[in-house]
């Protein structure tokens, strides 16, 4: 995670009695890696255990959080017209995913409406990444106001819900270990180091708790191995007071990305954000191109051998695609050549600047393609390389 913070009340001396307004609170510890990693600690009106029902919890969408992936998994380059997505809704039935493996998952999400639950991912961190639309993120530590640009963090099992405010297009990642800053960005004592691409400054926790009337109460629906199950207590059990630790949610703008730049044409890993258990992300934001005398910005073609490959594309002219619309997914397998489209390359000579933004996916580890993803493919895509205009 990022570093200390806290918000709201919260005792002088952790695991001590503690009261707020003439009554006493109730600590709720939440760590990692048993007791061995990053933690909070929550001050709450009750202990959150108090369930009266449990049970399975089924939706009529079967590309989340279950999916089946596709029988012919053919060894190609493939494009994904996301936008042609027709699904909408809440958190659940607008959900998608795409691209799978067993350290992480590539998807997409259409909120169009509020949730009336609060979801928690008990299997993985979540990364999304909100291309289009507004609103406010709201978890059981607090509230985060939303726009596009921005990535959005939640932390494994913390519930959330998004109330938005504009009908919303976000990338979605989930991320099974490890997942969050890279430690080379960072310093032994965990301060980022003054070459990272970003600093503390521009991560933002929640800056206000949730208000919730005396009788407002919402179940908690809680994803773990793929299954759902729905949650529902007499009363809320996250009145959370206050809390501190090193485990939050948080906001950081792609905007704030400071991408590094070179006289001659760099590998994509310099442009990492975030990493986990076997893959990293990556922003190609606006910037100034190579600069050498004889510098071919556009990347050069590239085998490489042991890592697939996803962009999502956001807005402005990608250097090294055309055909690709706002919001689509390239997937570029291992195993096989990929690059730049043939004319692209040689256009770029001379480009002293790029306002391209998208995201990019690399894993170690092979993704699956799911059926979701197989019934947005654009077929000819892998032969929009054959160009002769440049023999």
């Amino acid at each position: 995670m990022i570093d200390y913070r806290k918000l709201g009340y919260i005792s002088e001396k952790q695991h001590t009695f503690c009261e707020y307004e003439g009554k006493m609170i109730v600590e709720h510890v939440i760590t990692r890696n048993g007791f061995n990693d990053n933690y909070s600690i929550l001050y709450q009106k009750r202990a959150p255990t108090h369930e009266v029902n449990t049970e399975t919890y089924k939706t009529e969408n079967s590309f989340f959080p279950s999916y089946n992936k596709i029988n012919n998994n053919e060894l190609k380059r493939r494009h994904f017209q996301t936008p042609n997505i027709q699904k909408e809704g809440n958190l659940l039935e607008a959900r998608a995913t795409l691209l799978v493996n067993n350290t992480c998952t590539v998807g997409i999400l259409k909120q169009s409406k509020k949730d009336h639950f609060f979801f928690a991912n008990a299997d993985a961190d979540e990364l999304y990444f909100v291309a289009e639309g507004k609103g406010i993120l709201q978890t059981v530590m607090g509230e985060i106001d939303y726009i596009p640009g921005d990535y959005l963090f939640i932390p494994k099992a913390i519930p959330y819900r998004f109330l938005p405010t504009e009908k919303g297009n976000m990338l979605v990642i989930e991320g099974k270990n490890n997942f969050g800053i890279p430690s080379e960005f960072r310093l032994p004592q965990g301060q980022f180091k003054l070459d990272a691409p970003y600093n503390h400054r521009d991560f933002h926790s929640p800056n206000r708790l949730m208000e919730l009337n005396k009788n407002d109460n919402f179940p908690i629906i809680i994803k773990r191995n793929n299954v759902l199950t729905k949650h529902e207590y007499t009363d809320f059990p996250y009145k959370v007071v206050g809390w501190d630790g090193w485990y939050w949610p948080f906001s950081f703008s792609v905007h704030n990305y400071q991408p590094k730049t070179s006289s001659i044409h760099l590998p994509p890993t310099v442009h990492t954000a975030f990493s986990g258990d076997k893959f990293y992300i990556m922003n190609f934001v606006p910037r100034v191109l190579d600069y050498h005398p004889k510098a071919i910005p556009c990347p050069w073609p590239h085998s490489n051998i042991d890592c697939d490959e996803a962009i999502f594309y956001v807005s402005g002219d990608f250097t090294s695609r055309k055909g690709i619309s706002n919001y689509s997914i390239s997937f570029h397998p291992s195993g096989i050549p990929h690059g730049p489209h043939p004319e692209r390359y040689e256009q770029s000579i001379g480009a002293k600047r790029t306002e391209e933004l998208a995201i990019m996916v690399d894993t170690f580890e092979p993704l699956f393609v799911t059926e979701a993803a197989a019934m947005l493919e654009d077929k000819k895509y892998h032969y929009t390389w054959d160009s002769h205009e440049h023999l």
